[in-house]
Parts: structure tokens; sequence; C-alpha cells
């Protein structure tokens, strides 16, 4: 199986977007015009970082305008994680925002794999999500393979939605047949 080619990063500091204490839709707005002017030359599938460090203070209508619609205006196009999320308070308005437009998103950690906040994944995409995390790359043929046995379309589906949800990476790669074959890997 060919690996899944380097995926560029980009780091973008929401403190050089808004202040310290980031609150309102309209100061939200503000952030996502300055924010959108960085990403859309990126090219596909890069790694947004999208980094807390410096934020002390923000509120969920500043979170659903500079972050949320940020994420689901480039989303698949590019991939997002969030870095550097030390405050449980922004933490929590940030989940809010994002589970009020019905959308997730990875928080990276300092050790481990990445979670998850904002919308509820079904248990067996979480599942699906865990099982992919451990694994440089990963694809349906091996969730129809033991000790997993899906049907292909059921596993197909899974990481579909995965995607979808912005939660792993995919990439076009060629199966043993021949055929083209979907390669999914982690985000982190």
């Amino acid at each position: 199986m060919n690996r899944i080619k380097e995926r560029p990063e980009y780091k973008l500091r929401l403190s050089k977007l808004a202040s310290s204490h980031a609150w309102g839709a309209a100061a939200g707005a503000a952030a996502f015009t300055k924010a959108n002017q960085h990403l859309l030359p990126l090219p596909d599938r890069t790694l947004v970082v999208i980094d807390f460090t410096s934020i002390e203070r923000a509120d969920v209508s500043f979170l659903r305008e500079a972050v949320v619609e940020l994420v689901r205006k480039h989303r698949p196009r590019l991939l997002f994680i969030v870095a550097d999320l030390a405050d449980p308070d922004v933490q929590a308005n940030l989940e809010s925002a994002l589970a009020l437009r019905g959308e997730a998103l990875l928080i990276r950690r300092l050790r481990g794999a990445p979670f998850v906040i904002g919308k509820q994944l079904p248990r067996e995409h979480e599942l699906t999500l865990r099982t992919l995390q451990e694994h440089a790359e990963f694809t349906s043929a091996m969730l129809t393979a033991r000790p997993f046995a899906l049907e292909s379309s059921t596993a197909s589906a899974r990481l579909s939605a995965l995607w979808n949800a912005g939660l792993v990476d995919r990439a076009v790669g060629v199966a043993p047949s021949g055929g083209k074959e979907y390669k999914y890997s982690p985000i982190t």
C-alpha cells in the first residue's frame, strides 16, 4: 500500500486575529475575515493548527463566528485541529459553539491521540476513529478483515463519515486490484 504523502501544516494564531479577551459575534466575524484571507491560498489537505495561545477568554458567539464558521467554510479541503487550549471555560465555549452548528473538532493533547469536542459521534464512529488513530493509514478493506469483520459498505460509510466530519484525512490511492482506493490517516 502506498503511504499517504506528507501534508503541509499552517499555524493560525487566534491572538493575532483578536484580543486576548475575544467577545461577541462582530469581533468573531472580523477575525473570520482575517483568517479566511490566510487560508484561501493554502494547498488542499493542509493541516491548519488553530492555536489558542494567549487567548484568556472567548465567548460562544466569538468562537462560533471566528472558528466554527472558518472550519465549516474550508472543510473538507483543509484539515483542522486545535492546539494550546488550556482554559477549561474557553474549551467549554468552543464545544458549545461547535455543538450549536453540528460540528466536531479535534483538540491536540501533549500526550496521546487528539480528542473530539462538539457534535457527539455515534459509538461505532468513536471506536473506528480510535482504531484509525493507532495506525499511520487505514482503508475500508482493513475494517472488513478480522478482528473488525465489517461489511464493505459499512466500513466505507464509517470512514467516509469521519472524513466528512473533518476528523480524519483522506487521499486517493491504488488498490491491490489496480482500482481506486481511499486511504485514511489520523489528524494529529
